[in-house]
């Protein structure tokens, strides 16, 4: 079964040891970049798969499970879990609206 970017990168930030226990929707999406609809795709994936759970809380949060934190530390996703990435609305980040092309 393969993640997808979104999930490996959500799945990655429920999975950081510097992080708590469990994140909300709004904590992973600051951690991760993703808009809230994209975090919470990746979110439902994740749980119906069993990698990720939610707790209940109000608000809900969201952790990792141990076969979650197995997946993201096999090689194939394990540069997720260093990789950092810019929020959507940094100026770092480069939008298809923000690139002009010179005519």
């Amino acid at each position: 079964m393969a993640l997808t970017e979104s999930e490996a990168r959500v799945l990655a930030a429920l999975s950081r040891p510097e992080f708590p226990a469990a994140l909300t929707v709004r904590q992973l999406c600051a951690a991760t970049g993703l808009t809230a609809g994209a975090t919470r795709r990746a979110l439902h994936g994740l749980s119906h798969t069993g990698l990720a759970l939610s707790t209940l809380h109000s608000p809900a949060t969201w952790q990792a499970t141990q076969r979650g934190r197995l997946t993201i530390h096999t090689p194939i996703y394990r540069d997720y879990l260093t990789r950092r990435r810019p929020p959507p609305c940094s100026p770092h980040s480069r939008s298809p609206l923000s690139v002009q092309v010179k005519t």
